[in-house]
């Protein structure tokens, strides 16, 4: 076996030009010669001699190297835009495995973003030897590559602030304020799956102009939805121009009549002209927790030394949050606060109406949550109309067996966060105050009315 050649520009040293930023020309040649170019979102380097490229659309280029195995890729750098060939020679098409799955996951997200995953999917992809890789004439000099930023120092603040968090608001906050002041990751949203696993709910976000707390995607369906199915990262280095092509095919398919095979698109949650996006899903011992999503305005924001920083980082949110799970499932209960009396306000009156259906609550017909969250609302309006009490504990929402708490998927910290700040925002005359460590008032400033509904 021949060993590989050694290339006059080593595949590393030019690592962005696999990020997917700018299209790359390609080109094959059939047995007579007559030569066929496309344009390839993106080359995935595989290792230092081969890189892929994913078998999809192009029955052309795959004709051609069926025929004759040997090809070219013209690759950009996004920062100086230095250009490099590369030539290539066909050697195996992949159906299975890390690095077809890889291609398939992240073509799979962005087609169930726009609604088409019965006309995207990855057939294969095709590996290929790199036999040179060499500047283009009227490049800068190559030279040697700057050194990589030493993250090593903030992800040492980064796990030791988390580690000290004692309570989930507490590192929901942390996390997120951490990732923008130590790698300015200033965009950014952390989702939980519901109590079925079958949704993700956004509990906390940083840098946007509206919360969007309470707002749901369903696991499985877009990047977002497929990261946290595939327990996978999923990385758009060019998500504005990924979308709008997919958009251009869709319009196409469209115009032919054949909207069978569509499905709905999804909104993409977060900047509304998000350039970049990196999803990386909170997992221990493989148990979906949620899913860290970091959004940027600029295209090519987010590398593979992004993806590695927010994995980690990922572990670390996982990890204290299984930990403060655990420890506030074994916590006492404590006292509870007696409050005789039924609960009096003067001034106007708001109606709070529960609907058993989906356990949906409206205050003075605004739609405030659902779900679990809407069950424990409805129970603590109810116990503070009756028994004029205002102080609870963790441990006795979590032990009232009316509000149908999942059992070993307990996760009611989340459902209280997003109680909390879901009134914050939609209500000023209401407000759930924590008093202590697994305790927590209920602050009412106005007359309240419980109405049960069908």
């Amino acid at each position: 076996m021949t060993a590989p050649p050694t290339l006059p520009v080593s595949l590393e040293n030019i690592e962005t030009c696999f990020e997917g930023v700018i299209p790359s020309p390609f080109c094959t040649c059939s047995a007579s010669g007559m030569p066929n170019i496309t344009y390839l979102s993106i080359v995935h380097r595989v290792d230092s001699n081969h890189v892929a490229l994913s078998f999809q659309f192009f029955n052309k280029s795959r004709k051609n190297l069926l025929e004759n195995p040997k090809a070219q890729v013209l690759v950009v750098e996004p920062a100086t835009f230095r250009q490099f060939q590369l030539d290539l020679i066909y050697e195996t098409t992949l159906t299975e495995g890390p690095i077809f799955e890889r291609l398939r996951i992240n073509l799979d997200a962005v087609a169930s973003q726009i609604g088409m995953s019965q006309i995207f999917s990855l057939s294969g992809a095709d590996i290929f030897q790199v036999l040179s890789c060499r500047p283009v004439a009227g490049n800068f000099p190559v030279g040697t590559q700057p050194p990589l930023a030493d993250h090593l120092q903030g992800l040492d603040a980064l796990t030791e602030r988390l580690t000290a968090c004692r309570d989930l608001d507490a590192l929901l906050n942390a996390s997120l304020e951490q990732l923008s002041s130590l790698f300015r990751y200033n965009h950014s949203f952390l989702l939980v799956p519901d109590e079925e696993e079958r949704r993700l709910y956004t509990i906390a976000s940083r840098g946007f102009p509206a919360s969007g707390v309470g707002s749901e995607v369903a696991i499985g369906e877009g990047i977002i939805g497929i990261a946290a199915a595939q327990r996978s990262p999923i990385r758009n280095s060019n998500l504005a121009r990924e979308m709008a092509y997919s958009r251009l095919v869709r319009s196409g398919v469209e115009n032919l009549g054949d909207e069978s095979s569509l499905r709905r698109e999804i909104p993409l949650p977060g900047l509304a002209n998000a350039g970049s996006q990196l999803a990386v899903p909170l997992l221990a011992h493989n148990h979906l927790l949620g899913v860290l999503c970091l959004q940027s305005e600029d295209t090519g924001r987010f590398t593979a030394v992004d993806e590695r920083l927010a994995l980690v980082a990922a572990r670390q949110i996982a990890a204290t949050m299984a930990m403060i799970r655990l420890e506030a499932a074994r916590e006492p209960d404590a006292p509870r606060p007696d409050h005789p009396g039924i609960a009096h306000q003067t001034g106007p009156r708001s109606v709070i109406k529960h609907y058993e259906s989906d356990n949906s609550v409206f205050i003075d017909d605004a739609y405030l949550v659902k779900g679990v969250p809407g069950r424990i609302l409805r129970k603590i309006v109810y116990t503070y109309l009756s028994d004029g009490r205002s102080e609870f504990t963790n441990k006795e929402i979590r032990l009232d067996s009316t509000l149908q708490l999942p059992g070993f998927k307990d996760n009611l910290e989340t459902r209280l966060i997003l109680l909390r700040r879901r009134i914050e925002e939609r209500c000023d005359f209401l407000q759930i105050v924590s008093t202590g460590r697994g305790r927590f008032r209920f602050d009412v400033r106005r007359q309240l009315k419980l109405e049960s509904l069908p």
